[in-house]
């Protein structure tokens, strides 16, 4: 039998500007791609995201619509975020695409922002095709946390989404034949708080970048280049790195430390001594792999980091929080270097820069340790074994 996999998805997996949400979507598509007959994603997007790559494998295909308002007044219950994120023609494809199906369906939900999208189509989904929520943040958390950083209509706005997305969480989780969550937080957290059965969750870890760039020496009398990289328009990026450059990096300057900030908003960091903004960069992995360390000093909001995860991918060393660490297994929060004050992140950088050949060998191997646990075959032997009922040979 033929296994056709839906993606319905809240940005382009492949857009311009990558964020983590996006490059969780894009991994999982490719290694589903590679293992079943045909892959169809609709997406939804901002005008300058609509970007088809130039090559795509032959058994995917891309479908990509600007962002909309739904009008109907009834539709203004689900949050902001929901109703600025519809198109009233993707969904008509999408109920197209599901009613001429007659092979075996597998229907990805990426996020609960697409609940609005979700009410519109579940009712023609039938009975033996397989519906998955990813959830990648319980939102009705992750609006709240980014309430905590935020001031003003824009505190309110997020205090209201919490309120509206509780319902709908109560209303539509137990609509999915399956909940992929992306940590053991979430699982556990939908297990308690949601009271779904245990059968119906799964844990599916999020992809490493696991693009290995190898170490970057530091020749002497050269600086020691740390780099950021994220959207720097997000309370919870701007504030935690904000915080680094007034209390950590000017403990360093005496090591001759740089730090190079890349991502949207990055312009705001352009008044620091020891700061190279670089703006937006067509080229990330360039650009990471042109540093020693990475640094990820985040102290607010939900689910897993995703830039976090990547630094392990590249294997490059890389300190964070315990708020960066939040969500990954324990295996791999045991092997990251964490620091929670600003003299422990001077005291670790420091140390990590002295000894930093002894540090590269150690994220050359955890890198591969991540890889191995947490990659593309990982994710398609659970697709696999619990979903489609195949195993790999």
């Amino acid at each position: 039998m033929i296994t056709h996999v839906i993606f319905c998805s809240l940005v382009n997996p492949y857009r311009k500007h990558s964020n983590g949400g996006s490059e969780d979507i894009r991994r999982r598509i490719e290694a589903t791609a590679s293992i079943v007959d045909d892959v169809t994603i609709y997406a939804i997007d901002y005008p300058q995201e609509l970007i088809t790559p130039e090559s795509l494998p032959a058994n995917v295909h891309l479908h990509l619509y600007a962002r909309g308002i739904d009008p109907r007044p009834w539709r203004w219950r689900y949050p902001l975020a929901c109703v600025r994120r519809y198109n009233r023609r993707m969904v008509i494809d999408i109920r197209r695409a599901i009613v001429a199906n007659t092979d075996q369906i597998v229907i990805f939900i990426e996020g609960m922002q697409l609940f609005s999208l979700w009410s519109d189509i579940k009712r023609i989904i039938p009975k033996n095709a397989k519906s998955i929520l990813r959830v990648l943040n319980i939102e009705s958390a992750y609006h709240y946390s980014v309430a905590l950083e935020s001031r003003g209509l824009l505190k309110l706005a997020h205090q209201m989404s919490v309120l509206q997305y509780r319902p709908l969480e109560n209303m539509f989780l137990s609509d999915f034949s399956y909940l992929y969550a992306i940590s053991e937080i979430e699982r556990d957290t939908l297990l308690l708080h949601y009271r779904l059965p245990a059968d119906r969750l799964r844990l599916a870890l999020p992809i490493p970048a696991d693009k290995p760039c190898g170490a970057r020496e530091s020749g002497k009398g050269t600086p020691f280049i740390l780099s950021y990289y994220g959207d720097l328009t997000l309370p919870n990026n701007y504030n935690g790195l904000h915080w680094f450059c007034d209390k950590v990096l000017p403990e360093l300057r005496r090591d001759s430390v740089q730090l190079h900030v890349a991502g949207k908003g990055s312009e705001q960091f352009s008044a620091y001594d020891g700061v190279r903004v670089c703006g937006f960069v067509d080229d990330i992995d360039a650009f990471v792999c042109k540093s020693q360390i990475v640094v990820a000093p985040i102290f607010s909001g939900a689910g897993v980091k995703i830039k976090v995860l990547d630094a392990i991918g590249y294997g490059k060393p890389m300190v964070t929080t315990p708020k960066g660490a939040e969500g990954f297994p324990v295996w791999l929060v045991n092997q990251m270097y964490i620091a929670s004050t600003a003299d422990e992140f001077v005291q670790l950088l420091t140390s990590m820069m002295r000894s930093y050949d002894d540090v590269v060998s150690k994220a050359e191997a955890l890198q591969k340790e991540v890889s191995a646990k947490m990659g593309p075959t990982h994710f398609q032997r659970q697709l696999l074994k619990r979903l489609l009922k195949k195993s790999m040979v």
